[in-house]
């Protein structure tokens, strides 16, 4: 009596390309484990540091100016119903 081989359900060309698949995601995974893991460690020392920490901020340019509203339509402007007898 003869045996037959099972024939596989999924090609190795298949089977190769989901491991390598499995492979490349797992690394992506790693490496974005280890990157949070370092800016964790980076901000946690930052926090524990001795000293106060200085910033230096970038300069603002002023564009325009407006002219400044009587405080009446300020209020007025914000809804409040007891302003709305007084003017």
């Amino acid at each position: 009596m003869k045996t037959q081989a099972v024939q596989p359900l999924v090609s190795t060309a298949a089977r190769i390309a989901t491991a390598l698949a499995v492979v490349a995601f797992v690394g992506c995974a790693w490496a974005a484990a280890g990157h949070e893991s370092e800016k964790a460690v980076l901000t946690s020392a930052a926090a524990m540091a001795p000293g106060p920490l200085y910033v230096t901020l970038p300069s603002v340019e002023i564009v325009g100016h407006r002219d400044a509203a009587p405080a009446e339509t300020a209020v007025a402007a914000n809804g409040d119903p007891r302003a709305a007898g007084a003017l």
